[in-house]
């Protein structure tokens, strides 16, 4: 049971004070203990009982109840206890009670915050020697957390303690080397600063100006002291989360010596040399040579002997660690103390979030208790993904971890234990096996030595892994890691080990920037902080993160290869293709690619992972390269050390295709359905010759090239026309329309042409392949036909087949855009993970960083919408709370300061969140996977080289050999020469551009500002809005907060909703008007609500008209109200338009929410319902006001309502042209406001307001139809808002039997017809075609992104402005004539699609390099 401590100092007993309050209520217990103050408390172990304690008590019962209300209580006790005594035992077995298992009595003691910290003089004058902390960062670090948590005296003992480790640093730092002359000079100062340095004792006397500790040291002090620790039965154990900490805490402990504690430090074994074994310390614990364990967290769930008081210094992180604690108390008659600051809403969230158990963890906890053979755990257990890192260094080997590619998280072996049974607990609680998570044996090797324990892991049913088993250990908790240890490899190389799983990485934030400093009183610093912190706006330049996944398996051997399948999901004429990774990729979605605007679904499925030999890996390498050339059309290389993947084809049959995309455990065996022989063909060769016996079969699934270069037009084989031969007259084709025949083409375009051996081979007709696009673009259509006609037959003889089949080959060109896909996908998770937790969904969250910009089917614009809504919702609950003596106009200001851009802006700068943000579209010309570069040209007589054979002679057109013989060296330089044969064309230029260009030996990189991308300030800031908008459509308020607070938002001291609640000051009811007779019961008819607090109306309803109440006005209440309504509170006006009108764009969204929060809107709302009615105010010329629009409003629904009938439309907004007194909009918002108090900050009143009486009105009045009546306004500023720039309405004059003097009025975008109507007038018939038109538009949801493309194409316009501007600045200052550099550009049309650009003479010596994007 938990209890929180009185005053209770006196040793003696009191009488037995009345049991203990509990039930709902008990959080507001928590509460009162908390803000009334607690002292240490005396707990008598040698006789277990409570002196003098009284206090609220949280019960087992208690603790299975979510507790939320924070009122104030009366003050609660309960009775001493007196257990039987506690019997010895063996280290790490519990003694059990024969009721059952065995429950600690639970103490929480509140300490004070610390007060104002300084560094300690000693730290000063260190840090003047090492001013950068380069030297001794790890000991400025241990000193500076040591001084946070216990004191200057503590953190002095640091650095004395530090000495060993700075003699070591300098031996290493001596010698001749200069670079190390700083470094051992620093070291050398340091080292006699600490020496000489005179220490100061411990102060405890805390009414004294040298109190040197801080209140929780002191209060640990306390506690010890009162535990009686000169008695034979104490034994206690503190748990600390810093070595550090440990190691000062047991060194000042014995400082001041405390009669009878003997303590002694417990961290990562083989860390210091000095310290005892484990084994050796447990021994001595239990005999009582050390009656007190310091132990860090790495000890949780080691065999610590029991122990009759455990002390939590620093609060539990998991429900897994609470029990584990438990687990090392005698049960009935010992203590577990958790020390809590007081104040602390987030000690306090920790606290009870770990403690508040259901009856599933209830059991679960009991038995870890009880056995160490526990049962699965329930999928409501909760833990944490933070890591152990003490001081940041891992406290066992530093080598030995399991590390996940995507996140960079680790797994030691100190961490198995929780990630198995968090993975345990994800599984389905169907069928579990009821003998537990692990299974222990015992094996006796001597009968000498200890017995050892062998611990077995065995997963519930589902994922397809046996048992695993650890290494034998004479401990249980050692066997027990080891074999979750090996379980959490087991997963990981199964791929069944997500990142979610992974402890976070050691830097918490993804960012080493300085954050804006805190202030309680915003209203009057946020300011001044935005402006000391001012910044330069404008445009940015970021470098586009790249995903760390690859860099971090680079490393990896690739012996073993984690297969994923990318399968284009009802595409026969796509062919599987297989992704080969070094280590097992994160599971994802499906992939949604587009081809002229429909849609194509690719499917990425995993494989079971394979063992590849050296032979068939240099096959992999090669074939990779021969995919990659062929695709980009580039002579790329890499070496195999430095491939980030492989590629593979797959048979069609493989049996994992059909499996469904939820089959989350079972994996295919892959490596028996890829054809390793066309691997091997294609690794070898790009072209093979095409036999003419049996053609239809030879084409079969072919590409085949006129050509027998690497680099050349490819064609898809259609079909064999035997009607058609060399001789034939080309009817049809328009690149030989001009000859006779076919033949006579090739005798004049065709250099070295000798004729056909068989003037009578059938054709062959053909498709040509078209380039890469970028398939991501739902945008993106097709490229025209080229100037040149291309080929539409081709004759067999002078043909070769391609290597890689067709349906592969289509496959493989989509792979610009799926590995774009795939590696922003890891960059999300990797982003989730860093900052949220993997709290916000993946693909909301892929959609709030990617800008639209970036020309992909979703961008960050509705989700900045009802993120920025939510912000303003956060902000002025938070500053309404925490500014409670601050009027309306000052709340405003301080609220803009807050969600202010610049400020949004500046927390996106302290992170590093600007390069994860996805800006730039694909340019598939410019695509090269990663750790590939473009092999440089060769020296003109290479490119002179002619075959001397053809396709008669030789069979195939090869790779060539490797440099060295070795595969890992690549393909070497002569391998991408664009060889001619004998039949190359007379006009084929391939090859002497390049020429002209000088060749190296090595590579030349591709340039590494290719990836940079332009952000505005403000489009940064939006990517903060829209960030926490996917974090509210995730988990709703709550997980926004979060994702706020990850952000920086500036909302200190709030950790969760129901802080606000408790923090909230509501006017009594003495200080506020009177309301009249009835109208608590009138309001509240009229919202359909109950309110808690009445009293609260009267503010709402009171104007500030009245004299002498003028600070408990409704001006508060309207300025929080205006805040839930049209905010995020759940389904109010954003979050209504929102799911009603999901197909809109932003800018649509916008003009809704415009309309519906007006004014104008507002105050029809308040004379519809009848709230006027109830609004108090001492002003003639307000009432005549209120009554005059009264009327007139009224005039005109009528009068709308009676046209809308005849016209058989929806009543549009009457109110719009009338301008209604502001207080009539003014009570609406104060009202919801008041409902949102009195509801203790809850949405549940204001969501029955506005299902009751604003949803109803809004749907009826407001859509896009009635906007302003005027349908073709509203359509065109929907186009603009989408950024469509070619629409029009078109009319013609076109008389039918119906309408004798008909006009046709089209509505047009990018050259189609969205919708048309008939009509007597041009008026009348576009304003019904616009009206379609918006029906069309909410129909089909992605028509405008089909449709149109103006956002590309002017994005493309400025970037190749941009470039041309930067390219010719470039050769300015090359080239002293500038009219000269103008005439050495010349624009050359070469065979193949695309310009080539060449440089002249006058700087061909210069190395220039034009790119051809530049010229076009």
């Amino acid at each position: 049971m938990l209890k929180i401590w009185k005053q209770a100092w006196r040793k003696g007993h009191d009488s037995v004070p009345p049991p203990p309050r509990q039930g709902s209520d008990q959080e507001a217990q928590l509460a009162s203990a908390d803000s009334e103050g607690t002292s240490s408390p005396s707990i008598d172990v040698a006789s277990p009982q409570v002196d003098n304690v009284s206090g609220p008590v949280l019960s087992a019962a208690g603790r299975k109840r979510a507790l939320s209300s924070q009122s104030s209580t009366s003050e609660a006790s309960f009775p001493s206890k007196r257990s039987k005594a506690i019997h010895a035992t063996a280290p790490g077995q519990p003694q059990l009670s024969p009721d059952g298992p065995r429950h600690p009595s639970e103490v929480v003691v509140l300490y004070e915050p610390p007060s104002k910290l300084t560094f300690t003089a000693l730290y000063k004058q260190l840090r003047e020697v090492d001013q950068e902390e380069k030297y001794s960062h790890r000991h400025f670090s241990a000193a500076l957390h040591v001084l946070l948590d216990m004191g200057s005296c503590a953190s002095d003992l640091v650095w004395r303690r530090a000495l060993s480790d700075i003699d070591a640093s300098i031996s290493l730092a001596y010698n001749e080397d200069e670079e190390h002359a700083k470094e051992y000079i620093a070291l050398f100062e340091t080292r006699e600063i600490i020496k000489n340095w005179v220490y100061t004792m411990p102060n405890l006397d805390s009414s004294s100006r040298g109190l040197n500790v801080t209140p929780k040291f002191l209060k640990l002090v306390q506690i010890l002291q009162s535990c009686r620790p000169h008695e034979d039965s104490f034994k206690g154990v503190v748990f600390v989360h810093r070595r550090a900490i440990a190691l000062v805490m047991a060194e000042l402990l014995r400082l001041l010596d405390i009669t009878g504690l003997r303590p002694q430090v417990l961290i990562g074994k083989d860390i210091h040399n000095d310290f005892l074994s484990q084994n050796e310390i447990f021994h001595n614990f239990q005999m009582g040579t050390y009656n007190l364990i310091i132990a860090t967290k790495w000890a949780e769930d080691l065999e610590i002997p029991l122990a009759s008081v455990v002390i939590r210094y620093d609060l539990f992180d998991s429900q897994l660690s609470y029990a584990l604690c438990r687990a090392r108390t005698c049960g009935q008659g010992s203590h577990l103390v958790h020390m809590m600051q007081r104040g602390s809403d987030s000690h306090r969230r920790r606290l009870l979030q770990v403690t508040q158990l259901d009856e599933a963890t209830q059991t679960w906890s009991d038995s870890v208790v009880q056995s160490p053979e526990g049962p699965i755990p329930p999928v409501t257990m909760l833990d944490s993904r933070d890591p152990y890192l003490s001081d940041s260094e891992d406290e066992g080997d530093p080598t030995s971890y399991i590390k996940d590619p995507t996140t960079g998280g680790r797994i030691r072996i100190q961490d198995a234990t929780g990630i198995i049974n968090r993975f345990a607990a994800s599984v389905s609680a169907v069928g579990r096996d009821p003998s537990g998570l692990f299974r222990f044996e015992t094996a006796s090797v001597s009968l000498k030595s200890p017995p050892q324990f062998l611990c077995t892991v065995t997963l519930p049913p589902g994922p397809p892994v046996p048992p695993v088993s650890g290494l034998p250990s004479t401990s249980r908790a050692h066997a027990r890691r080891t074999a979750c240890y090996r379980m959490c490899n087991e997963l990981f190389e199964r791929g069944l080990l997500g990142p979610q799983l992974f402890p976070r990485s050691s830097l918490k934030t993804i960012g080493q920037k300085r954050v804006l400093d805190v202030s309680q009183d915003l209203v009057t610093t946020i300011s001044s902080q935005l402006t000391a912190e001012s910044k330069q706006t404008g445009v940015h330049g970021y470098p586009r993160k790249k995903p760390g996944f690859w860099e971090n398996t680079i490393g990896l051997e690739p012996c073993t290869l984690y297969p994923t399948v990318i399968f284009v999901r009802k595409r026969e004429s796509y062919g599987p293709l297989i992704l080969l990774t070094r280590a097992p990729l994160p599971r994802m979605s499906s992939l949604r690619l587009f081809d002229s605007g429909f849609r194509i679904a690719v499917d990425l499925k995993p494989g079971a992972k394979f063992s590849v030999d050296a032979e068939r890996l240099h096959d992999l390498h090669r074939y990779t390269i021969r995919v990659y050339r062929s695709i980009v059309n580039k002579p790329l290389n890499c070496r195999l050390e430095e491939v980030p993947y492989f590629l593979a084809p797959l048979k069609p049959s493989w049996p994992g295709l059909n499996r469904p995309q939820t089959d989350r455990w079972h994996m295919d065996e892959i490596v028996d359905d890829i054809p390793w022989d066309l691997v091997k063909l294609a690794a070898s060769n790009w072209v093979t010759e095409l036999p003419t016996e049996n053609l239809e079969d030879s084409l079969e699934d072919a590409i085949i090239q006129d050509r027998w270069i690497e680099y050349t037009r490819r064609y898809y084989a259609l079909r064999v026309r035997r009607d058609l031969t060399p001789l034939s007259k080309p009817m049809d084709s328009p690149r030989e329309a001009k000859y006779g025949s076919f033949l006579e083409y090739c005798k004049d375009r065709r250099k070295g042409f000798e004729g056909l051996r068989d003037c009578n081979q059938p054709l062959i007709e053909v498709d040509r392949v078209l380039p890469v696009l970028n398939r991501l673009n739902p945008a993106s259509k097709n490229p025209p036909n080229p100037n040149k006609h291309p080929a539409k037959y081709l004759i067999p003889e002078l043909c070769a087949r391609f290597t890689i089949s067709a349906s592969t080959f289509r496959t493989a060109l989509l792979l610009p855009s799926i590995m774009r896909r795939i590696d922003d996908m890891l960059l999300v998770t990797e982003l989730n993970g860093a900052l949220f937790d993997h709290s916000i969904q993946e693909h909301q969250l892929h959609a709030a960083i990617s800008t639209p910009s970036a020309c992909a089917e979703f961008d960050y614009e509705r989700l900045e919408l009802l993120g920025d809504a939510y912000l303003k919702y956060l902000s002025s609950i938070y500053l309404f709370v925490t500014n409670p003596s601050q009027h309306e106009g000052a709340l405003h200001s301080a609220r803009l300061r807050i969600i202010s851009n610049k400020a949004l802006f500046l927390n996106a700068e302290s992170i590093g969140l600007a390069p994860y943000i996805q800006a730039k579209p694909l340019v598939p010309k410019q695509w090269s996977p990663p750790n590939f570069t473009v092999l440089p040209p060769l020296p003109p007589k290479v490119h002179g080289l002619r075959r001397e054979a053809g396709p008669s002679t030789d069979t195939c057109a090869s790779l060539g050999p490797c440099h060295s013989g070795d595969p890992a060296d690549g393909v070497k330089a002569k391998d991408h020469v664009m060889h001619e044969g004998p039949d190359a064309e007379k006009d084929s230029q391939e090859g002497e551009s390049e020429a002209a260009k000088p060749a190296t030996e090595e590579p030349t990189p591709q340039k590494s500002k290719k990836d940079d991308q332009n952000l505005q300030w403000w489009a940064i800031a939006d990517v903060v809005e829209a960030i926490i908008g996917a974090a509210y459509i995730t988990g709703g308020s709550e997980t926004a907060l979060n994702a706020s607070k990850a952000l920086r938002i500036t909302v200190p001291s709030v950790d969760q909703w129901s802080d606000f609640a408790r923090k909230a000051l509501a006017p009594p009811p003495d200080v506020t008007t009177r309301l009249r007779p009835g109208t608590v019961e009138g309001i509240e008819n009229i919202v359909g609500h109950k309110l808690n607090r009445p009293h609260i109306l009267a503010q709402a309803l009171t104007h500030a008209s009245i004299q002498g109440y003028e600070m408990t006005c409704y001006q508060r209440l309207e300025f929080l109200g205006d805040a839930v309504w049209t905010s995020v509170s759940p389904s109010v006006v954003i979050r209504h338009i929102y799911e009603r009108d999901a197909s809109l764009s932003p800018g649509a969204l916008t003009l809704l929410k415009s309309a519906m929060v007006s004014n104008q809107a507002l105050g029809a709302i308040c004379i519809e319902v009848g709230l006027d009615e109830y609004l108090m105010f001492e002003s003639f010329e307000l009432a005549n006001k209120i009554r005059t629009y009264s009327e007139n409003l009224k005039r005109k629904r009528d009068t709308e309502y009676e046209l809308a009938k005849t016209e058989n439309r929806a009543p549009g907004q009457y109110w719009i042209d009338t301008s209604p007194p502001k207080a009539l909009s003014d009570v609406v918002e104060s009202v919801i406001g008041a409902i949102f108090i009195s509801d203790n900050f809850s949405p549940e009143g204001a969501q029955r307001f506005f299902d009751k009486l604003l949803k109803p009105f809004y749907d009826k009045h407001i859509t896009l139809h009635t906007l302003s009546h005027h349908p073709t306004k509203t359509l065109f500023e929907v186009l603009q808002a989408h950024g469509c720039q070619q629409f029009e309405v078109t009319r013609e004059y076109e008389p039918t039997e119906e309408f004798p003097h008909g006009m046709l009025c089209n509505v047009v975008i990018h050259d189609i017809i969205l919708a048309s109507a008939m009509g007597t007038t041009a008026a009348y018939a576009s304003k019904q075609a616009a009206i379609y038109a918006l029906d069309a538009i909410e129909g089909d949801p992605d028509f405008m992104t089909r449709a149109c493309d103006c956002r590309v194409r002017t994005q493309a316009k400025k970037t190749h402005k941009k470039a041309l501007k930067q390219m010719l600045a470039s050769l300015q200052e090359q080239s002293e004539d500038q009219q000269a550099v103008e005439d050495a550009i010349i624009i050359v049309d070469g065979d193949d699609d695309g310009m080539i650009a060449e440089v002249g003479d006058n700087i061909q010596n210069d190395n220039v390099y034009v790119p051809p994007d530049f010229l076009l």
